[in-house]
Formats: structure tokens, C-alpha cells, sequence
């Protein structure tokens, strides 16, 4: 067992590791960050202008301040994230992989759009192979979508010149004759293309087989005069295409009030209704985003069981500040330590209190014994009888109630005090017999004299 030193340089060990760690969590919570950084995409692009929405309505609620980060599109966001450069970012989720990332919240459908020129002869993307068409920069979102799709349909991306440049330079050089373009429908630059009136849109022939093979991916239709051009609305009818989902992506270790208030503002009533393409659907009820990693602070929101959101908070709050909880257990543990012996030191203390009280009524029960050896005189004795007696109630006062009742020093001195009392009591009795012998003798010789 270890001995009572190391115990308590222990638990003052202990108290220090804990003082440490709660001065280390107050550094951490005074020195949070306030700055909430999104990447985005380029400027022209949706996703940079609802980041700018985003932003607004963020720092109007709440007292955090938002730095938008202009980027490649969603595959530079994925790297950004990643490597700690932003804390959240929106990507498209057949663009990237949200591995080691959260989905916070979706955001709305990108319609994958294959724009060509009106006076163009190509009505397919197979049309499209050895024309001069913009598939993206890389980086972008555009171009991971771009490349997914080729690959489908076993085509190269060498068979397609100027292949790397931004769609909206279909306004600018006319040698570009088309664009694969995976955006939302609100997209202010695939907007202002569209409004020339110099483009169409062309269906995605076998949509619906190449949706098939990749989870992340559903077909939809590009709605008929979704578009205002100069020729009128466009496309005149529906055009099949597949889409998939932009959503709200966060880094790992986010504090929970920080991610909370990013998801307050995606819910609100007054973002939405300045995004009406936003979703308004549960990713753990959806086939298509049910298998992403979901933020657990996203988790509780969407979560179907209401009654145990209190519960889930209540659990999240917890592993929020799991530091500071262990920091209190451990002073807690300290605390009752220390308290535990310190009482044992009090008990103890007592005890040796109470084992010297009880050897010096030993040690005079002792020395009484030693004294009336040479004593003479029957008051001396009785005074000495009398002296055991009170020594004898004195050490079984002191006992009780404590563990020293059963201890062989109070048996000792008991006996010490039963055997000198018995001692004094039978010199007592001798002296009263010899002093009635002699009043005896003392008549007598009396009545022989008279």
C-alpha cells in the first residue's frame, strides 16, 4: 500500500495537473477566434454570391465577423478545409469527397447545364468531342463534374480544345462553342451567358444511367424559361440532366457556438427568402445525402425525435467542455482526497490524545501502587482508594465510544487500577482489624488496673 507522504504528494500532484488544465481552457476560451472564414468560389459564381448573402445576415445576428474566401470552386475548397485555411466551405458533393470533413447543411441542387451556341450543329455531349469547349479551370467544381461525366461516356478531355478557361469566355471569344457547367440556377455569370440569347441548352443523353452509377447524383430537368435572354425565356422546354447537391462543409474541432450560429442563419426564414433555390429537406431522411458525414451539431437539429433533442444538447454541451468537466472531477477527486485525510489526520490525532491521556492514568495507578507500599496511616490509604477509583471512571470516560475501548492499554489500566484497589482495600481491613485488636488489649489492661 502506499504510504500516507506519497499519497498526498499525489493528490497535490493531481491538484496541480487540474489548476493547469483549467488555466489552459480559459487561455483557450479567451483567446477564440471571432472570424469566420468561408471559401466560396469566384465572384461571379453563385456560391460566392450567397456567401455574400451568408455573410451579411451572420454578422447582423451574431458577433461573429465572416472573411469570404475567393477560390477554384469546390475542389480548392476541399483543400482549403482541410488544411485548416477555412472553417467552412461549399462544395459540390459529387465534386469532392467529405472525407475527414461535415456536411452542416445543404444548400440547394446544381444542374449539370451543356451550353452550346444557338447556330451550333452539336444536340449531345458525344457532338461535343474535337470542339472548342469549356469544361473548367482546374480546381473548380465545373471541372470535377466535367470529368466524371467524360470519363461516363469514355471521352478524353484532350478531344475538347480550350478545355480549361471559365464558361463565361463563351461572351468573349466566339471560337468557344460550348460549356459543361454544373451550377445552381440562380448563377449570376451562367445567367448573364444565357441572356445573349446566343446559347442553347442540349439534353444529357443516358442521364439516368450515369445518375445511376454514382450515389452522389440524381437526374432532374432544367425547368422551361428558367432563363431570361433577349430572345425570351429559355429553355423553350425542359431539358433532362442530372444534378447534385451544394452543401455547407466544416473542418473538424469548429467550437459548437460557431458552427450553431452558421446553422442558424442557413434556417432562417429571411436567408431563405432572399435564396429561394435553397432546400428545404432532411439530409438523414434523403437516399442521396443520408450517407454523408453530418456535423453533430447538424445531426441534433435534423434529427426526427424531437423529444430527445433536449438530451442531445445536453450530450453536446458535455463533450464541448469534456476539459473543463474532467478539470472539475479531478479537483473533485482532489478535494474529497485531502478532505478524506485530513479527517483521518484529525481521527488519528485523537487517538494518540487519548493513548497519552491513558498512560498517564496508567503511569499513576503505577506510582499510587508504589506509595502505599510504605504508607502508614489509614487516611493516607483511603486517600489513595479514593485517587484509583476517580483514575478508573477517568480512563473509561476517556474510551468511549473510540477504538481504544478494546486496546490492551485501557484492559491494562483497568487491571492496574482493579489490583491496587484490591491492594489498598486489604491493607484498609488489616489496619482496622489491628487497631479494634489493640482497643481490646487497652480495656483490658484497664479493668486488670482497677
Amino acid at each position: 500500500m502506499l504510504s500516507y507522504r506519497m499519497k498526498n504528494m499525489i493528490s497535490w500532484f493531481l491538484l496541480a495537473i487540474a489548476g493547469i488544465l483549467i488555466l489552459y481552457w480559459g487561455y483557450q476560451k479567451s483567446h477564440e477566434s471571432k472570424l469566420i472564414r468561408i471559401a466560396t468560389a469566384s465572384k461571379g459564381g453563385y456560391y460566392y454570391q450567397y456567401g455574400t448573402l451568408l455573410k451579411r445576415h451572420i454578422e447582423q445576428k451574431t458577433d461573429y465577423q465572416v472573411q469570404l474566401l475567393v477560390t477554384r470552386g469546390s475542389v480548392d475548397n476541399r483543400g482549403k478545409l482541410l488544411g485548416g485555411e477555412a472553417d467552412f466551405a461549399i462544395v459540390g458533393t459529387n465534386s469532392v469527397s467529405l472525407q475527414n470533413l461535415y456536411m452542416v447543411a445543404p444548400l440547394w441542387r446544381d444542374y449539370m447545364h451543356l451550353v452550346v451556341r444557338k447556330d451550333s450543329k452539336i444536340n449531345s455531349l458525344a457532338d461535343m468531342a474535337g470542339k472548342s469547349i469549356a469544361l473548367g479551370k482546374p480546381g473548380s467544381g465545373y471541372r470535377a463534374q466535367s470529368m466524371k461525366v467524360l470519363e461516363h461516356f469514355a471521352l478524353e478531355p484532350d478531344q475538347f480544345t480550350s478545355n480549361d478557361v471559365y464558361f463565361t469566355q463563351l461572351l468573349s471569344d466566339s471560337s468557344l462553342e460550348g460549356a459543361i457547367v454544373t451550377t445552381g440556377l440562380l448563377n449570376p455569370d451562367l445567367r448573364q451567358v444565357m441572356s445573349s440569347g446566343m446559347f442553347k441548352l442540349v439534353t444529357l443523353e443516358g442521364a439516368e444511367g450515369y445518375a445511376l452509377n454514382h450515389s452522389q447524383l440524381t437526374t432532374a430537368k432544367i425547368p422551361a424559361g428558367v432563363y431570361s435572354t433577349v430572345a425570351g425565356p429559355a429553355p423553350a422546354e425542359s431539358v433532362e440532366t442530372i444534378v447534385t447537391y451544394a452543401v455547407m462543409a466544416a473542418r473538424p474541432g469548429l467550437p459548437e457556438k460557431m458552427v450553431q450560429a452558421v446553422m442558424d442563419q442557413l434556417n432562417s426564414d429571411q436567408i431563405r427568402a432572399e435564396a429561394p433555390v435553397m432546400l428545404d429537406i432532411n439530409p438523414i431522411e434523403d437516399p442521396v445525402l443520408r450517407y454523408l458525414p453530418l456535423h453533430s451539431l447538424s445531426n441534433r437539429y435534423y434529427n426526427p425525435f424531437v423529444g430527445l433533442d433536449n438530451f442531445s444538447r445536453f450530450l453536446g454541451q458535455i463533450a464541448e467542455h469534456k476539459v473543463l468537466i474532467i478539470e472539475a472531477l479531478i479537483i473533485l477527486i482532489v478535494v474529497v482526497v485531502q478532505l478524506s485525510q485530513l479527517r483521518r489526520r484529525r481521527i488519528e490525532q485523537v487517538r494518540v490524545n487519548l493513548a497519552a491521556e491513558l498512560e498517564s492514568v496508567f503511569r499513576q495507578t503505577v506510582e499510587i501502587e508504589r506509595n502505599q507500599k510504605d504508607a502508614r496511616d489509614w487516611r493516607l490509604l483511603k486517600q489513595y482508594l479514593v485517587e484509583v477509583m476517580r483514575l478508573k471512571q477517568q480512563a473509561v470516560t476517556l474510551v468511549q465510544g473510540s477504538e481504544l475501548a478494546e486496546s490492551m492499554l485501557f484492559l491494562s489500566t483497568i487491571q492496574q487500577c482493579a489490583d491496587v484497589m484490591r491492594q489498598l482495600e486489604w491493607r484498609l481491613s488489616a489496619m482496622q482489624l489491628s487497631e479494634a485488636a489493640r482497643q481490646e488489649v487497652d480495656a483490658a489492661r484497664t479493668l486488670v488496673t482497677e
